[in-house]
């Protein structure tokens, strides 16, 4: 067992290396690379590495060190800047593009519980690859990638009441749903508090005395030790493992190290960043996808329009310049990783069949596929909406 294992390690290394040589000296996104490392050598292609459930959550430890990053570039103080657009705006748009997705799938004939399931699953945008294309281009302090992250941040904690919902909605839940809901959410947020109270007052008078140890060592794994525990706090609580990475990072902005624990963590995380968008591309089963082709491609397109103007009229409505909304919606547009993880429960539950399955799971992963080039677009196109960008919250 050891040798088939370490012949899959070998062969998914070898594999990433020179895809990735290739996409970079041809100037395509490195994500893609991944992704088709994933679709080559998982149960969709030669099966040398097969998905499973422990595989799927190792990599989101990838997630989980991305967010740690970001939340270090986001003091206390920005996101109370921003608490208007994270539970003003993100709320809106998750809500309108749920109604919106759900009603379309509803139209399209899917019961009204399995319509829901997909319009929510579809309002998720990808928060591994937005944060990861941002960080990249180094535009997480400019308007729109602050009023991304402040959505992405909601969208975040949108993901426990659907989490929720989905076995009420299939019967297996014997407890009142909006019970369930609330006590989740008033537990997340007790978290929450004492994680940031904890935060202020401990980690900075923690961390100088690590550094003034002068260890290397000990300093990196403080610093992984408390983005993991951190991230279990929250996820133990009912939340996301990314929520509590980024809160992590949020409190550890505050302290003079921010600097130093991000070139620390680095390297793990992009490691495991890849391996996790390696891991998607193991779930695109290829054969289902080409028999539903004509229907993933009608579906793409209608979910990069539909996220598209719904953000960009939302955030008009809470006085975002329009080349700043549009600019965050294109951003936005694209399926997210909490996406799968909803739709791959509903089908455990029995909510989706397989054919509905693999139609939104294959239009969340091509829309991801495609955000790198969104990216690129992005900036052009809003800039041809107006004039001028206004920070948002300045």
């Amino acid at each position: 067992m050891e040798q088939a294992v370490l012949t899959s390690i070998i062969g998914l290394l070898a594999a990433s290396v020179a895809l990735l040589a290739v996409f970079e000296r041809i100037g395509l996104p490195i994500l893609l690379a991944y992704l088709l490392v994933g679709i080559v050598l998982g149960p969709a292609g030669f099966s040398w590495i097969p998905h499973t459930q422990t595989l799927h959550f190792l990599a989101e430890f990838g997630v989980v060190l991305l967010l740690f990053t970001i939340g270090l570039e986001f003091s206390l103080g920005k996101l109370w800047t921003l608490r208007k657009h994270v539970f003003g705006l993100g709320a809106a748009q998750v809500l309108v593009t749920a109604v919106i997705g759900a009603l379309l799938a509803w139209a399209l004939g899917l019961a009204p519980g399995a319509a829901f399931v997909v319009g929510g699953a579809l309002a998720l945008s990808s928060t591994a690859v937005v944060s990861r294309e941002l960080s990249r281009r180094e535009e997480l302090g400019q308007p729109h990638g602050r009023l991304s992250i402040a959505i992405l941040i909601f969208q975040d904690l949108a993901v426990v009441p659907f989490l929720i919902l989905i076995p009420v909605l299939a019967g297996d839940s014997e407890n009142g749903v909006w019970a369930a809901i609330s006590q989740a959410l008033l537990v997340g947020a007790i978290v929450i508090a004492l994680m940031m109270a904890a935060g202020r007052w401990l980690l900075r008078p923690l961390f100088r005395r690590i550094a003034d140890r002068g260890s290397e060592e000990l300093f990196t794994l403080t610093a992984l030790l408390f983005a993991l525990g951190a991230a279990w706090i929250t996820e133990f609580a009912g939340l996301s493992l990314a929520l509590g990475s980024f809160l992590a990072g949020v409190m550890l902005s505050e302290t003079e190290y921010r600097h130093r624990l991000r070139d620390e963590i680095r390297p793990f995380r992009d490691v495991l960043l890849g391996f996790f968008f390696v891991v998607i591309g193991m779930m695109l089963d290829l054969d289902a996808v080409m028999t539903l082709l004509p229907w993933v491609l009608l579906a793409l397109t209608l979910l990069l329009l539909v996220k598209t103007v719904t953000t960009t009229l939302l955030g008009r409505l809470f006085s975002v310049p329009r080349g700043v909304a549009m600019h965050t919606a294109l951003l936005l547009s694209q399926g997210g990783e909490f996406g799968l993880v909803l739709v791959l429960l509903a089908a455990k539950e029995g909510l989706l069949g397989s054919s509905v399955e693999q139609l939104v799971l294959g239009t969340i992963i091509l829309s991801i596929a495609l955000t790198p080039l969104l990216v690129v677009w992005a900036g052009p196109l809003s800039r041809k909406v107006c004039f001028r960008d206004i920070g948002v919250g300045n």
